[in-house]
């Protein structure tokens, strides 16, 4: 069985700030531990380099000293680039030539929380191996290197990170421009509050910004991509071609239409999979997608001659596979959206600069863009139980869903797993036939409840 991580999640360590593991003490060990995994030795006696960024939330201030400690305490100089969207850190640790990063982010959280998410030099998330290598040093008994006089780390700040990252993002639209199209902006209080309007505005969108307001407190609050009807209404209440909303740190996207509709990550991936492939665009013309993704998506790719591949849940999943096939599109229904060509994670600006450009080339809007995705239906269960056997134990319901999947072919899968954090396992079904799915969705959810019900 494979070694589990205890404090590492699908994205960083996340907690409520100043409460264990988000407590400055845990954070400067946990500083020190990924220093000497990720940090390296280089030759000459020069030190390693980490670039530090964070968002808007007020713990971030009382983390990132904790972070700089701990990383100067083992010999690693600090680059400190403020507060800027999680993949402009990924961005400036590569173009800086850092050894890795750290992003100070709890994302889409409330404020009350705050996470610790780190990135390689080159930009890209950690992989399960590399994340129980640091938990092995920060749970160990051994020292941590403790170099002395010259060997110490040393703090520098980076002015001007926000430019630098909005002319990458700029640089992405290969000279089209967006002169006369309306976008509603939603930064959600957080770090894109420096970045998007910029980019946007450069690009000569009349941009209509809200809750761009970051006091430290406000982030997320009834505002961003998770909050899809807000962005409904802001589009509705200036009357914009788009509208563009963004989570805490703008690793994700949601994108909202003109009829103020929202669209989902699986519609933008649908709109931009069929873009790329009919340019070529498209590497190995392959998309990678998460397992929770609808299977129109791979209806619509395997029609035009590509194909969809799908991972575990978790954006760093589908980095590692992109990186792994050498692909250059994939994302999540949740936003996290990643143009491969441009970004080395998740990127919510890049995501809807390469969206609106889209927009741009067919003089398409977006409700019409959006229907090259039919959807399949879906019949979903939430059961509550009394026990969390392993699925295998399941016999009844694993030979009903055996003979579903047999069914359903190419075309529909049957997901079941447990909830984390409730008594609760989640079966979904999905598939073209609205009445098969219903009928066997019952049937393995009484098959289910009769066994641990």
């Amino acid at each position: 069985m494979s070694e589990k991580r205890q404090f590492f999640g699908t994205d960083g360590v996340r907690a409520v700030a100043n409460r264990h593991p988000m407590t400055p003490e845990f954070v400067m060990r946990l500083a020190q531990a990924a220093s000497v995994v990720l940090g390296g030795k280089k030759a000459g006696g020069e030190r390693p380099r980490c670039v530090v960024g964070r968002d808007t939330r007020a713990s971030g201030e009382m983390l990132e000293a904790a972070l700089a400690a701990g990383i100067n305490s083992v010999g690693v100089d600090v680059i400190l680039v403020g507060q800027l969207p999680t993949p402009a850190v990924a961005m400036l640790s590569a173009q800086l030539g850092a050894d890795f990063g750290v992003i100070i982010s709890a994302s889409h959280n409330p404020f009350i929380d705050n996470g610790i998410k780190f990135v390689h030099g080159g930009g890209h998330k950690l992989d399960d191996k590399t994340e129980i290598a640091i938990e092995r040093l920060v749970l160990g008994n051994e020292d941590m290197p403790r170099p002395e006089g010259r060997g110490i780390g040393r703090i520098t700040k980076l002015a001007d990170g926000a430019e630098r990252y909005v002319k990458h993002a700029v640089s992405s639209m290969g000279g089209i421009r967006l002169d006369g199209m309306r976008v509603a902006l939603d930064n959600a209080h957080g770090a894109a509050a420096y970045t998007s309007g910029l980019a946007l505005a450069e690009l000569g969108a009349d941009v209509q910004v809200f809750h761009s307001e970051p006091d430290g407190f406000n982030i997320n609050e009834e505002c961003g991509c998770t909050h899809a009807e807000e962005i409904e209404r802001i589009v509705r209440s200036c009357q914009a071609q788009a509208g563009i909303a963004h989570d805490g740190d703008a690793d994700r996207i949601a994108l909202c239409d003109e009829e103020a509709i929202a669209l989902d990550g699986d519609e933008l991936m649908a709109i931009a999979a069929e873009s790329m492939l009919r340019k070529g665009t498209l590497k190995h013309s392959t998309l990678a997608v998460t397992t929770m993704s609808n299977f129109g998506l791979d209806d619509l790719v395997s029609r035009m001659g590509g194909r969809v591949i799908r991972t575990d849940v978790g954006d760093r999943y589908v980095l590692a596979e992109m990186r792994s096939r050498g692909l250059n599109f994939g994302g999540e229904q949740s936003g996290h959206i990643i143009f491969g060509d441009w970004a080395t994670t998740g990127d919510g600006l890049i995501a809807g600069l390469q969206l609106l450009k889209i927009m741009k080339e067919t003089d398409e809007p977006l409700s019409q863009l959006r229907k090259c995705l039919k959807k399949f239906p879906q019949s979903a269960r939430n059961l509550r139980v009394r026990s969390k056997p392993p699925m295998a134990e399941l016999v009844e319901a694993q030979k009903i869903i055996q003979e579903t999947e047999k069914k359903l072919g190419d075309y529909g899968r049957v997901l079941l797993r447990y909830s984390g954090t409730e008594q609760i396992i989640r079966l979904l079904i999905e598939g073209r036939d609205v009445e098969y799915l219903e009928a066997q969705a019952d049937k393995v959810a009484s098959a289910i409840l009769a066994q641990i019900g």
